[in-house]
């Protein structure tokens, strides 16, 4: 089926190249490196004792803010390589194998549901929406960031990234990419980062952002037609959170 060749592609990605570009002092100060309406998402609408499960944990940013935020905290991911790096910065939470496509919970298990740039690399957004929605209580809270289609991205990714993907499958092509592509992105990314980005870093984006197998690109209509579809409610909405809009849906039924 496309669809499980799609995940297979996608799990391999993320096991060669997790999205991973913290620092151990980075891990110090994590709040910093969480996009402003997932920290007023934590911070002002989560409640104290909040069961929250976090789709899509990848290396563990958003865990470890969770749980240091004094959450309870089950993080799921496709990818074992991911796991295991977020098992290491965040050993409180609870850590589960599994596709967004089929959750492996009970219907209305959890108080809340992170998916912070997750459902756009499923071969079906729709269906991994509905699978948050369906393990969330009512009156629950969903927190969803995905890839805006109205944005410079969908070009770079859908038109200049296509070439790029192409080539990095061949050895020599990899070696190109690697050798010129690469360095000239990491030295974008230092320079915007004002040296901070380390080249570990500047790759772990460059793959993510360029090479990762499935990317999907949506609406704000689109996505809160979604969302009228599984019963939520829109309470909260931001437009440009770098590549991504970010939602803040309740489940009303």
């Amino acid at each position: 089926m496309k669809t499980d060749k799609i995940q297979q592609k996608t799990i391999k990605h993320y096991e060669e190249h997790p999205f991973d570009f913290l620092t151990e002092e980075d891990e110090k100060n994590i709040a910093s490196f969480q996009p402003e309406p997932f920290r007023r998402f934590v911070n002002k609408i989560l409640q104290t004792g909040s069961n929250i499960l976090e789709v899509g944990c990848g290396p563990g940013r958003g865990t470890l803010f969770m749980v240091e935020s004094g959450f309870k905290v089950t993080a799921l991911d496709i990818s074992k390589g991911s796991l295991k790096l977020a098992k290491r910065r965040a050993p409180q939470a609870t850590f589960v194998e599994g596709s967004n496509l089929d959750l492996p919970f009970k219907d209305c298990e959890f108080d809340a549901v992170v998916s912070d740039g997750v459902i756009h690399h499923t071969p079906d957004p729709f269906r991994s929406l509905s699978e948050n929605v369906r393990v969330l209580r009512k009156k629950g809270n969903l927190y969803l960031a995905v890839y805006r289609r109205k944005r410079y991205y969908y070009y770079i990714y859908t038109y200049v990234g296509k070439p790029i993907r192409w080539l990095e499958k061949r050895a020599v092509g990899r070696f190109l990419v690697n050798s010129t592509l690469l360095p000239v992105y990491y030295l974008v990314h230092l320079l915007k980062s004002q040296g901070k980005r380390t080249w570990r870093g500047a790759k772990s984006f460059f793959y993510d952002y360029i090479i990762t197998p499935r990317a999907s690109f949506h609406t704000k209509e689109e996505v809160v037609d979604w969302g009228s579809k599984l019963s939520l409610q829109l309470i909260d909405y931001v437009e440009n959170v770098g590549n991504v809009h970010a939602f803040v849906f309740q489940k009303v039924e």
